[in-house]
């Protein structure tokens, strides 16, 4: 688990609300505070859509892309929010991905998910990743590569 203050807010905030740099990650929860507090849960409501639910590929949680319009509607204006707090999880491809390289004792069976947490406050920005483990384990390889992946993915889209 890394911690990265991010320094150019504005440009992080235009990757995050207005470039798809995160579109296929999924999204858990999101919490505003402005004037009101906005919370929206990142969960599908499978009885919303029609019997037809493979669009979604069967998915639990929405991707980012499907409400990315919606936060940038709420952050929009001429105050800053008080608060953002947003949970995305990679996507199981993703996850597949790690796990192979890693080289690890992990299956995909044994990780919940592995996620990425955007803290905005008036006093910076932070990105903090995790890994929800299903097992104990004190192997660290997995972590480790998710956490030089993450420094490279950010680095690569000159997010700083």
């Amino acid at each position: 688990m890394i911690s990265i203050s991010i320094t150019d807010v504005k440009s992080f905030m235009s990757h995050l609300l207005s470039r798809d740099t995160f579109d296929l990650f999924c999204l858990m929860e999101a919490s505003v505070r402005k004037d009101v507090t906005y919370h929206i849960d990142g969960h599908l409501n499978a009885d919303f859509f029609d019997s037809d639910f493979t669009e979604h590929g069967g998915r639990a949680y929405c991707l980012w892309r499907e409400v990315r319009p919606y936060l940038f509607a709420v952050l929009k204006g001429k105050k800053l929010p008080l608060s953002c707090k947003i949970i995305l999880a990679l996507p199981p491809a993703s996850v597949a991905f790690l796990l192979k390289e890693s080289n690890g004792p992990f299956r995909k069976e044994d990780i919940e998910g592995i996620y990425l947490n955007i803290l905005y406050e008036p006093s910076g920005l932070t990105i903090t990743t995790g890994i929800s483990y299903r097992t104990f384990s004190l192997d660290k390889s997995l972590e480790h590569n998710v956490d030089d992946h993450m420094k490279k993915f950010l680095r690569d889209r000159g997010i700083s």
